[in-house]
């Protein structure tokens, strides 16, 4: 399993449905239209590419929070209640399926955001995990939050500093909470990331809404702590 697709969550916020400006109960919609849409072609690939322009078309008027994010068609839903890609090659055979959508097999496998690039460099799921376990229902909204992510790269020892324990889990909880507060998280399409310092007031600001500055400053000192503690234990056992 990776960061894409968990045993019980998924993120599929590379096929951009986020940009749309709909609502939950919208985008629910939209998904199961394309599905049952999708399911009529049969896995005939020949006519995968009329499939995608008259998605396109159908979905062309839905205003957009940013015009030049795409939104692929092929995002449907692989079975109840989660999303993915109906032309992976996992559900067609064929590796080069995802060619006929608009980014095109290589990049639709290759891309990975940061919190996926890190599991992958390191061999270790612990933050999509803790995502899993603890904020479920906003696993879409988190785990691909560039911007988030690059902040708490610069916790010490992330994330096996703040993923452990209950004192450093529940600071992390209630972080991520402050996060999802602000309007921005609502519309993630995983492509930006920021080089941000946990203790550069500029990337707080960005990331939380001004009522929540103050906590989430705190909030943020406080896991540092922790994990500055946690690491000289490591580095130095008694």
């Amino acid at each position: 399993m990776s960061a894409c697709q968990k045993k019980s969550v998924s993120c599929f916020a590379c096929c951009g449905l986020a940009n749309l400006n709909l609502t939950s109960e919208q985008k629910d919609d939209i998904l199961v239209r394309r599905t049952e849409q999708f399911e009529e072609l049969n896995m005939d690939f020949s006519l995968f590419p009329e499939f995608r322009r008259s998605r396109e078309d159908q979905e062309a008027s839905i205003p957009r929070h940013n015009p030049e994010t795409y939104v692929c068609p092929f995002l449907g839903y692989i079975e109840p209640h989660r999303p993915g890609c109906l032309i992976h090659p996992a559900r067609t055979g064929d590796s080069k399926s995802q060619n006929y959508s608009f980014y095109g097999a290589s990049i639709c496998l290759g891309y990975d955001c940061p919190a996926k690039e890190g599991e992958e460099e390191t061999h270790s799921s612990l933050y999509s995990d803790f995502l899993e376990a603890n904020l479920k229902s906003e696993y879409h909204r988190l785990v691909c939050d560039s911007e988030l992510y690059s902040l708490l790269e610069t916790i010490t020892d992330f994330p096996d500093s703040v993923c452990r324990g209950s004192e450093a889990s529940g600071l992390l909880v209630r972080l991520l909470k402050l996060r999802l507060n602000h309007p921005q998280s609502q519309r993630i399409t995983s492509f930006e990331r920021l080089m941000v310092r946990s203790r550069d007031s500029e990337a707080v600001m960005a990331l939380f809404r001004q009522q929540d500055w103050q906590e989430a400053r705190e909030t943020l000192l406080e896991l540092e702590q922790i994990a500055t503690v946690a690491s000289a234990e490591k580095r130095n056992p008694q």
